[in-house]
């Protein structure tokens, strides 16, 4: 999971050393919204803890706090019973982008590692990586097909 919220903040990072104005906080709120708006933080992405950010960051956490509770408060994120904040889908159920969001992520750093260890250009990496996502995919179709079976067997 480290590679998870590594690769998150430290596109965090780049995206917030553009941003120039406001203070902290303000920027911060901006690059998450803009994150959230495009698509790059799906509904149900689980955000990174508030320490986890600041230290990532190299910001003070008071400033990723104040960041937080504007996007809670204007309904880009909202917080689960646990405590846990996600990104809002507007309705109420935060839990469905959390595991599609982890499985393609994580097939993503291990094909950028293979390449990299394997000396492959881009595209070769590039194929390792849809490779791993067709596998994914038809692994979770797999599991579909089973529960199907398994309720039509009710039937």
């Amino acid at each position: 999971m480290a590679d998870f919220w590594a690769s998150r903040t430290g596109r965090w990072r780049i995206r917030l050393r553009e941003e120039s104005q406001g203070d902290t906080h303000e920027r911060l709120f901006r690059v998450l919204r803009d994150e959230i708006r495009d698509g790059r933080l799906p509904p149900g992405a689980i955000v990174p803890p508030t320490v986890r950010v600041a230290e990532e960051l190299r910001i003070d956490a008071a400033e990723v706090s104040k960041a937080f509770q504007r996007l809670l408060q204007e309904g880009f994120l909202e917080q689960r019973e646990n405590g846990r904040v996600c990104v809002s889908d507007g309705s109420g159920n935060a839990a469905v982008g959390d595991q599609t969001q982890v499985l393609f992520e994580n097939n993503l750093i291990q094909a950028a590692r293979y390449a990299t260890e394997m000396g492959m250009s881009t595209i070769d990496a590039t194929g390792v990586f849809k490779a791993r996502m067709a596998e994914t995919k038809g692994l979770r179709e797999a599991d579909n097909d089973e529960d199907s079976d398994k309720n039509g067997a009710d039937d």
